[in-house]
């Protein structure tokens, strides 16, 4: 069955060692030992060779959450992890038009003329370089070192408030994946203010 399967652990992390790009993640995330034997070690003994149908896993592998704000925006997350390997994709749509990126660029759409217009991202190629979350966990850690070092608060874009409502948006919409139903932000008590 193993061969067959779709999400064949052996087959998906031994075709990372032949490419780059996969090593640094999420081959990685695996195994130090990037050789053959060092990844057939690590999915034999460690979690990442399991059976995604026959184990304790129960991460969610697709969700969409829709999330609204106060005075009726919405937001809408989409995941899937039945997609080929990827950046993560983002398109805001507005009155007038919608931006569309990918992590390198950023596209600007005008509903009215349908001109669309391309930027490139300052610093896209540092991102393209890999690093968690598309290089996004070393620019926060880098961001707030270089604030600290520094002392200027300004070199850091969000704070706490904006950490804290990020993380009870996550919660709640696990809390919805898990009861099957709408859940308020005021239900898990409410921010400081």
């Amino acid at each position: 069955m193993e061969p067959t399967c779709p999400y064949s652990a052996t087959r998906l992390y031994l075709g990372f060692l032949d490419d780059p790009k996969r090593r640094r993640w999420p081959l990685s995330v695996v195994t130090t030992d990037l050789t053959e034997p060092g990844v057939r070690r690590a999915l034999r003994d460690g979690p990442y060779g399991r059976c995604v149908y026959a184990c304790d896993n129960d991460v969610a592998d697709h969700q969409v959450v829709t999330i609204e704000f106060d005075g009726g925006v919405t937001a809408t997350l989409t995941m899937s992890a039945f997609t080929p390997h990827g950046r993560r994709r983002t398109r805001i749509m507005g009155s007038h038009g919608f931006l569309e990126g990918d992590g390198h660029q950023v596209t600007v759409t005008d509903f009215v003329t349908g001109q669309a217009e391309p930027v490139t991202l300052d610093g896209a190629e540092q991102t393209a370089a890999g690093g968690g979350h598309g290089g996004g966990d070393f620019g926060v850690i880098g961001a707030f070192v270089d604030a600290v070092a520094s002392g200027d608060r300004s070199l850091i874009c969000t704070g706490p408030r904006e950490s804290l409502d990020s993380h009870r948006m996550a919660f709640a919409a696990e809390r919805s994946r898990l009861t099957g139903r709408r859940v308020e932000l005021s239900e898990q008590g409410s921010a400081p203010g």
